[in-house]
């Protein structure tokens, strides 16, 4: 499968979390295979949206997908 890459998004450093497991930290480029992720935050759950939902595909490491989270609360 092909190499793709993503960053999550988040005025602070946070665990993030892909598919129920955590994967890395926020603002950091994260490499993953091609495919549908659920993408959120570890607690505390001070942020929005709750979850993002992609299909993770046709990104470079010089140009990933990214996802953002802002803080509520």
């Amino acid at each position: 499968m092909a190499k793709e890459y993503l960053v999550a998004l988040f005025p602070r450093s946070r665990r993030v979390m892909i598919n129920g497991e955590f994967m890395g930290t926020t603002n950091t480029k994260l490499e993953l295979e091609s495919g549908r992720y659920e993408v959120t935050l570890g607690p505390p759950m001070n942020f929005t949206p709750e979850v993002h939902i992609i299909d993770l595909r046709n990104t470079s490491s010089l140009m990933p997908r990214t996802v953002e989270f802002e803080a509520a609360g």
